[in-house]
């Protein structure tokens, strides 16, 4: 089967007059520009697919791993400090802890800073005090 007349086949090249990408966000100016930059394509409400939203895409990425290196982790308290507050909370003593942690010894080394709460202890302390695994773990 031939095709008569001169017909083309037209690549479709979506183009952009945003400034290329050549590296990852370096410096704070950098990152305040490409933020300027998202705001604008945001506020532009560009639709899937077109040159806009690939762009606002590709920023994204980019804000997001200067972020992840650049903004600290939050500070989250001690496992000591989490199991004092909760016990308090909870009404437990020092007594009752140290029952859940396997002797007065364990909690001392524990809440100085000497031993760390083994997967039995921190199991222990979720189901009694309802604290998340996560805060427990150093």
């Amino acid at each position: 089967m031939s095709m008569s007349g001169s017909t083309t086949a037209q690549r479709v090249v979506r183009k952009t007059t945003a400034a290329p990408i050549e590296h990852p966000i370096r410096t704070e100016g950098e990152y305040n520009a490409i933020v300027a930059e998202m705001d604008a394509l945001l506020d532009a409400d560009h639709e899937k697919g077109t040159s806009g939203y690939d762009r606002l895409e590709l920023l994204s990425v980019l804000v997001e791993a200067y972020e992840a290196e650049h903004e600290p982790e939050p500070d989250l308290p001690s496992p000591q400090a989490v199991v004092r507050f909760m016990a308090e909370q909870r009404g437990v003593t020092a007594g009752d802890l140290a029952l859940l942690m396997g002797g007065r010894s364990r909690l001392s080394e524990f809440m100085n800073g000497k031993r760390s709460l083994s997967l039995g202890q921190i199991r222990m302390l979720r189901e009694e005090l309802g604290i998340p695994a996560d805060l427990l773990i150093t």
